[in-house]
């Protein structure tokens, strides 16, 4: 086992780098000199637990994991599991709206007699709605730009399918003001300011 000291220099040094973050950015972030980032960062000197505290709380990691080695490779197999596990939670409801509209379209057309074709346009538009809470929660600006971007499309293209007798092909005029205020919204909106 390598030297606790080095150890946690080392983590110290990969999770500024991780998380581009300069030694002067943390000295500031934890009233110290750039000078005492590097010393610890070297090895020179082990920050006191307090100080490995506040570390731990601006990079949003366990304590603990300053005195584990290859802590950012841990880490970064964490984020890949909790990344995938999300992305199955909402796949596994896009699956169950799927699977709601393809009883009812099976129901309607079996039983009934009526063909419900329709209702597989509209699960597009009702999969982006329900994507949009998790985005929210897990996910991106760039990816809630397309969502409502796929919304917009898809409800004015089930809305022609649903209305195709009357021959409402306008309708998609209507779309281009609102993706135009879409994409002035997503680029010009203020970005969060790093604290």
């Amino acid at each position: 086992m390598s030297d606790i000291r080095q150890i946690i220099a080392s983590n110290i040094a990969s999770l500024r780098k991780k998380n581009n973050m300069t030694q002067n950015e943390l000295a500031e972030r934890l009233n110290y000199s750039d000078n005492a980032v590097s010393r610890w960062e070297r090895g020179d000197v082990t920050p006191s637990i307090e100080t490995l505290q506040q570390i731990s709380e601006i990079f949003s990691v366990p304590l603990e994991s300053f005195f584990k080695e290859n802590v950012v490779v841990v880490l970064d197999n964490q984020e890949k599991y909790q990344r995938i596990s999300k992305l199955s939670v909402m796949l596994l409801f896009v699956a169950l709206i799927w699977f709601i509209v393809a009883v009812v379209f099976v129901y309607a057309q079996t039983i009934l007699g009526i063909n419900l074709w329709t209702m597989f346009v509209w699960s597009v538009p009702l999969s982006c709605l329900i994507l949009l809470p998790f985005n929210e929660l897990w996910g991106k600006t760039v990816y809630k730009f397309v969502l409502l971007s796929v919304f917009i499309w898809t409800t004015l293209a089930s809305l022609y399918l649903q209305l195709l007798q009357y021959n409402i092909w306008l309708i998609f005029i209507t779309g281009i003001p609102v993706q135009l205020a879409l994409v002035i919204w997503a680029f010009i909106k203020p970005k969060k300011r790093k604290e």
